[in-house]
């Protein structure tokens, strides 16, 4: 069966920021990243067909029972006892550079899913890449406005961001990316 995986969110942010970041050395670009992930498995207990009802059991033994859309073709291949995995990553990286062109906003969405006739699987990945100037710093608060493309924020700043490298007029890019993907494994015999 074909694994189903998603790119970092730092390799987006690479290609979304490149044109901003490039006017300058790197070490002149501080950034930072945060990032999450979580991985649940559980074994069908149950298919209905008709209903499209899906029942699994957890690994704390708790059963869950889900509807299953249409647009899952492969149900019919799903048995008792296949291994569902599921799993969620987040991200988020943000970049200082220099001043730039104006705020931009690009909105990507990414869908895989299986080949009819394989198990159930796919995922889906969604980015948001963004590049806002600096309006304004409030050193004594620590905040710093930015004006994207669609609105103006004023962000609070973390102790460990040195406000003296940001100056009005400078450009943050940052890159937001979620994912899920769903993979089935047979049940063992």
């Amino acid at each position: 069966m074909r694994r189903i995986t998603t790119y970092l969110a730092a390799l987006g942010f690479a290609f979304a920021t490149a044109p901003v970041l490039a006017q300058q050395p790197a070490r002149d670009h501080p950034a930072v990243g945060a990032s999450a992930s979580t991985t649940v498995k559980a074994t069908v207990e149950a298919v209905n067909m008709q209903t499209r009802e899906v029942t699994l059991r957890k690994s704390d033994g708790d059963l869950v029972t889900l509807v299953v859309s249409p647009e899952a073709r492969n149900l019919p291949q799903l048995a008792k006892g296949d291994v569902v995995t599921a799993t969620y990553n987040v991200g988020l990286v943000v970049a200082l550079g220099p001043p730039g062109k104006a705020p931009v906003r690009v909105d990507d969405t990414q869908a895989t899913r299986t080949a009819p006739g394989e198990k159930p699987g796919g995922s889906l990945q969604q980015s948001v890449a963004v590049t806002a100037t600096v309006t304004a710093i409030d050193a004594a608060t620590r905040t710093v406005t930015l004006k994207g493309p669609k609105q103006t924020v004023s962000l609070p700043v973390s102790k460990d961001i040195d406000l003296t490298k940001v100056k009005v007029g400078d450009q943050v890019g940052a890159v937001y990316q979620e994912s899920f993907a769903l993979t089935v494994e047979p049940a063992k015999e």
